[in-house]
């Protein structure tokens, strides 16, 4: 699909963002995510080593850095649940460990770091990792690592907005007084009852 037939398209997205009269502050987060490729990364491992991990499982509008930032900025932090699983380190220690497992064994198979390797060789990496057939040391789970990568990837390809429209997805839609609606409400609003447009 070329660009010019996606829906919505990047200046479409800014726009209605403002029709919608969607807060400032809200807008002013969503244009920074767009710029996240200008940060740095080191904590989880080489920066050329993350980003090629990030070309490889989420390909698309995001830049792959802007990924690799995302994932270098929080990949010790929880997700808002306790998923840390009895007897696997810890993921400050299980994520960067995987990374460096990745260039060992791309060293190992084909003689060259993985962000040098053909993408087929680094598919071929990828995936056992993520079937779990690469081992590492002792409390290391690759299937758990590569769940952990995917899932922050993809969270910092589906919270910006280069990625919202490649997904179809128009932005926020609430604005100042917005009130979420219940289930009687959003019935009576579809069934047109009285008043349904003030509900």
């Amino acid at each position: 699909m070329a660009d010019k037939d996606r829906y919505p398209t990047l200046d479409e997205f800014w726009k209605r963002l403002d029709l919608r009269e969607v807060e400032p502050d809200l807008i002013e987060e969503l244009r920074k995510r767009t710029s996240r490729e200008q940060g740095e990364i080191g904590r989880a491992g080489p920066e050329e080593l993350i980003v090629a991990v990030a070309a490889r499982i989420v390909p698309g509008d995001v830049p792959a850095k802007a990924l690799a930032v995302e994932l270098d900025k929080g990949f010790d932090k929880q997700a808002g649940r306790a998923d840390d699983k009895a007897g696997l380190m810890p993921r400050s220690e299980l994520v960067p460990t995987g990374f460096r497992i990745i260039d060992e064994e791309s060293q190992k198979r084909f003689g060259k770091k993985f962000a040098e390797a053909s993408s087929e060789q680094q598919d071929q990496i990828l995936t056992d990792m993520e079937k779990g057939n690469i081992k590492g040391p002792d409390k290391f789970d690759a299937t758990t690592w590569f769940k952990r990568v995917r899932d922050s990837y993809m969270t910092a390809f589906g919270s910006d907005p280069r990625g919202m429209v490649q997904m179809g997805f128009p932005g926020p839609s609430y604005k100042p007084g917005h009130v979420w609606l219940g289930k009687g409400a959003v019935k009576a609003r579809a069934k047109r009852k009285r008043g349904y447009m003030e509900l």
